[in-house]
């Protein structure tokens, strides 16, 4: 497994990763016609270009012989903060410690950072209880404002 910096040429790979990951996570309880429209709005190649050089990002795969199995992007929001904006693994690779070793990696190219902050959906139990693995705990109950149900997400935060 080979964790890395995402390249502009990794786009396309990257794209099609989230969007199964995506129906796999969320489809159950978002429906995959949310899945599509939300997976077109967020991870166009586009985006997910400028992700790889923008200056307060890291953008990172992992790879496996050749192929996108992973993605974590942190972004540094100032004054020690940093928010994991998406941290996502095929669940082929769930449990074999590769979702860790992205997080640590995303974390550790920054070293300024005091604190992280992420926000998972509360339907989503196996990656709260990756995250309350990893050190994580749920500091705030949020409405999902784009659902038009009733959906929630935890804000999940954690001291470097």
């Amino acid at each position: 497994m080979l964790i890395r910096r995402t390249r502009a040429d990794d786009v396309s790979g990257l794209k099609a990763m989230l969007q199964q990951v995506w129906h796999q996570t969320y489809a159950p309880f978002l429906g995959r016609a949310r899945v599509d429209q939300l997976t077109t709005m967020w991870h166009t190649p586009e985006k997910l270009a400028a992700e790889t050089t923008a200056e307060n990002c890291v953008s990172l795969v992992a790879e496996n012989n050749g192929d996108i199995v992973g993605h974590a992007l942190v972004a540094d929001e100032g004054e020690g903060h940093l928010h994991l904006r998406r941290l996502y693994l095929q669940a082929t690779y769930h449990g074999h410690g590769v979702g860790a070793q992205l997080l640590d990696v995303a974390l550790s190219a920054f070293p300024q950072g005091r604190r992280v902050s992420l926000e998972v959906y509360e339907n989503n139990a196996r990656a709260v209880a990756f995250y309350r693995a990893q050190g994580f705990a749920v500091c705030e109950k949020l409405r999902d404002k784009l659902a038009d149900d009733e959906l929630y997400e935890f804000r999940m935060t954690k001291a470097l």
